[in-house]
């Protein structure tokens, strides 16, 4: 028997004219700022334009509701805004509008998930603490112009503005701002109908006002499923009309089920195998290497996977503008043999013996984490167990307090598409996704190089010394890059998904 979303209260499929649905699984937030997964995301993305987006081909940096954003020293960004923009109340669109979002974003009141991607605009640390109640690097010009003064140069600050986080704010936001949670005023594409009714949808209407490229359709009703699972079997009941990720192990016959309604295409994240540092099991880079080798990528891709992930190269996928190409060479390639000899040579692990730790609220991580345990065992001749983590914040939690002494899984997926974003977040001394405890002063020396260029294409060539380091460190082994695999009725066209994974809403057509 089918469940759908209309058995517990929700509407069927979105019958209307030029009105849609799409499975989502219940956002942490829709708030901006406070957001921790992908499905809060996307309805922050359609809710919400920021001063820049990304092309969904080739993920450049493209101007949205900003005129102009420039720097002369890449620490001083003067941001210009385009006149007309307004929120879903009427309210204009100001500088003031994306200021007091991010100083709210920041404050210690707020407790907003996100505040951390502020940290390099100055004043920070006064605001976040709860001493200040704004960042003494943002002015307000005038309504149309405001400045950005960040602690240190970073030629990577515009891209990050991408981020749904910088969002600008009506200042009906800070009245009751758990309220405006419930039916949050953006200046999106799209803009709620009624309240999140959670655990079951969130209606959007279409924003004809929008300044910029109108949304096709006219509503999107995103259905709140427990699983995707149940979601694929509405779509086949004709109760739902686009699934943007069709769950691994119904791959193969949604190919055949949907035919040209199945489509695939890459995202930005990717996934690891992880070593906490200050273990005497994982000390050597040799051992981390030689497992690295040991690790059979293509036969786990294509037998587990279905082909729906790539195996990795190096430490930033081709998504990303400026990845270089087989960084990781042959220390990312199966090689039972070198491995043994590169395994041998470093001197082995103490008592021969280590455990992979890994969530098991995924269903694929069991099946991939024992295949690879199985890998390293036969070809290093080495005893590798697992150990399964009823979810991923306990295994977060664990990583983040420093409990976990075994290899480890782990994922990333860009906040902005940049080389820096899969380098200084994960490996920099004390980020806050470094649970290897990595630390090297040449890769961090790198890094600020890289911020300092003078244009983020310039920053590349240095941002591909600093993936060498780390290649040579191999503090976490790159595994593979993570595919997005679309499903959609017949009732909609032009479906598409970007590499944040995000269906691009606006572009769908229903009729």
């Amino acid at each position: 028997m089918l469940t759908t979303v209309a058995s517990c209260g929700g509407s069927g499929a979105a019958k209307k004219a030029e009105a849609f649905s799409a499975a989502i699984l219940e956002p942490s937030s829709l708030m901006p700022a406070n957001y921790s997964e992908i499905y809060g995301a996307q309805v922050v993305s359609a809710l919400f334009t920021p001063l820049v987006t990304f092309d969904i081909k080739t993920n450049q940096t493209e101007l949205k509701v900003a005129e102009s954003i420039e720097s002369a020293d890449n620490k001083v960004w003067k941001v210009k805004l385009k006149p007309g923009w307004k929120f879903h109340n009427g309210e204009a669109v100001t500088s003031r509008s994306f200021v007091d979002a991010w100083n709210f974003a920041v404050n210690k009141k707020s407790a907003q998930l996100n505040a951390y991607v502020f940290g390099e605009i100055k004043g920070y640390p006064d605001v976040v603490s709860g001493a200040q109640q704004t960042m003494s690097g943002l002015r307000v010009v005038d309504d149309q112009n405001f400045e950005i003064t960040l602690v240190r140069p970073w030629s990577q600050f515009k891209q990050l503005l991408g981020y749904p986080a910088f969002s600008p704010l009506p200042s009906v936001a800070y009245q009751d701002p758990k309220g405006f949670e419930q039916k949050p005023i953006g200046n999106g594409p799209f803009a709620i109908e009624g309240i999140w009714q959670h655990d079951q949808q969130i209606t959007l209407r279409r924003y004809d006002p929008y300044p910029d490229a109108k949304a096709k359709a006219k509503e999107v009703q995103f259905k709140i499923y427990q699983s995707f699972d149940t979601a694929y079997n509405d779509l086949l009941a004709g109760n739902l009309d686009v699934l943007p990720a069709v769950p691994t192990a119904r791959i193969t016959e949604a190919k055949s089920q949907l035919g040209d309604r199945f489509q695939e295409s890459p995202s930005g994240r990717m996934e690891y195998l992880g070593f906490p540092l200050d273990s005497d099991k994982f000390k050597s880079a040799g051992v981390r290497r030689a497992i690295s080798m040991a690790i059979d990528r293509a036969a786990i891709t294509k037998a587990i996977f279905q082909g729906t992930r790539t195996p990795a190269t190096g430490y930033v996928p081709p998504v990303v503008p400026g990845a270089p190409k087989d960084a990781c060479g042959a220390t990312c390639v199966h090689d039972a043999s070198a491995a043994k000899a590169a395994f041998d040579e470093a001197g082995g692990i103490p008592g021969n013996t280590f455990t992979i730790g890994y969530n098991s609220d995924a269903p694929e991580n069991k099946e991939w984490v024992e295949a690879a345990a199985g890998q390293i065992s036969k070809d290093l001749g080495v005893n590798v167990q697992t150990k399964a983590y009823p979810k991923l914040a306990v295994l977060l939690g664990d990583l983040g307090s420093g409990k976990v002494d075994s290899a480890f899984r782990t994922a990333w997926t860009f906040y902005f598409p940049s080389p820096e974003n899969y380098l200084k977040p994960l490996f920099t001394q004390n980020a806050g996704e470094n649970f290897s405890g990595y630390k090297n002063d040449k890769f961090e020396a790198l890094l600020r190089d890289g911020a300092a260029a003078p244009s983020p294409e310039s920053a590349n060539a240095t941002y591909a010394e600093a993936e060498q380091v780390l290649l040579h460190d191999m503090p976490y082994v790159p595994l593979w890059y993570q595919g997005v695999m679309v499903g959609h009725s017949k009732r909609v066209s032009d479906v598409s998904v970007d590499s944040f994974r995000r269906l691009r809403v606006e572009s769908v057509v229903a009729n």
